[in-house]
């Protein structure tokens, strides 16, 4: 009876410490690596929508409707790295050069930018920034 006891104990303890941990570091660490992919991709489309110049007039809804997804991620980046994220594993994103907070403000530049040259630049700045 008293193994029994100590096994439903101890599950309920292993599950508990089992919760918090897929909980509080587990699925933030996932969030801000699928943002980090998202935002990646969304940095090669806005860099190939330069390429539709000669299409006129769809070219700045195109480049606008780019530009509005890329701030869109970045809040959603700076807001996963500052709430969500562990302690630890902000260490190591920045023993690793990556700098969340550097790579919105490039961002949010990018998102701005409408000239294929200055994109381009702002671009390699995010690369090297981002490890990517």
């Amino acid at each position: 009876m008293i193994a029994v006891t100590f096994s439903v104990i101890a599950c309920f303890f292993l599950g508990s410490f089992g919760y918090v941990v897929v909980r509080f570091w587990v699925r933030p660490i996932f969030k801000y690596r699928s943002i980090r992919k998202r935002v990646i991709q969304n940095l090669a489309d806005y860099l190939n929508s330069f390429d539709q110049e000669n299409e006129g007039e769809n070219f700045h809804g195109v480049i606008n409707r780019r530009a509005e997804e890329m701030r869109r991620n970045t809040l959603d980046l700076t807001e996963c790295f500052n709430s969500s994220l562990p302690v630890w594993y902000k260490m190591l994103l920045r023993g690793r050069g990556e700098f969340p907070e550097e790579i919105a403000n490039h961002l949010m530049a990018l998102s701005n930018t409408r000239n294929y040259n200055n994109a381009r630049n702002r671009m390699e700045k995010i690369r090297q920034v981002f490890k990517a």
